[in-house]
């Protein structure tokens, strides 16, 4: 690491690239997406009490759990979503999953929260633009990568 010695107003800073203890504590979690469930109204009846009270306790910063499914028969690159308590959401959308499908199958770890409800598209355009058909914004959430 390069290191350089200035004089300013007669008091010596260290300076360099970076503080590595400071760049790996902050460079833990790398966010790969912010996105939605897709599929969660074949996983979750939210017109039933069950699902009602479930989609309650899914607020923003609850963990979810992400684990590849490659047995899929729709999808070769499916990743399920799941609660800390087992139960299956549903998917990360087909349209947005591929690269972390292949990240997971070298091995690296992803880490899922729930998020605060994004601002509705401001019209039909922004909509198609920014959300895929089988995304269900009952339940957004973001996805970490670990370093």
């Amino acid at each position: 690491m390069a290191e350089h010695q200035i004089l300013k107003k007669e008091q010596i800073i260290r300076s360099g690239f970076f503080d590595r203890d400071a760049f790996s504590q902050k460079g833990r979690m790398i966010l790969v997406l912010k996105t939605a469930i897709a599929g969660l109204f074949y996983h979750v009846d939210d017109n039933s009490d069950e699902g009602k009270q479930l989609l309650e306790r899914l607020t923003p910063g609850t963990e979810l759990h992400l684990f590849r499914d490659t047995d899929n028969e729709h999808d070769k690159w499916a990743v399920s979503v799941y609660t800390s308590d087992n139960r299956e959401l549903g998917y990360i959308t087909r349209f947005k999953n591929e690269t972390i499908a292949r990240l997971m199958d070298y091995g690296k770890v992803f880490h899922a929260y729930v998020d605060e409800q994004p601002e509705p598209p401001q019209n039909e355009n922004e909509a198609r633009r920014t959300r895929t058909p089988t995304e269900d914004f009952k339940l957004p959430f973001s996805i970490y990568m670990e370093e």
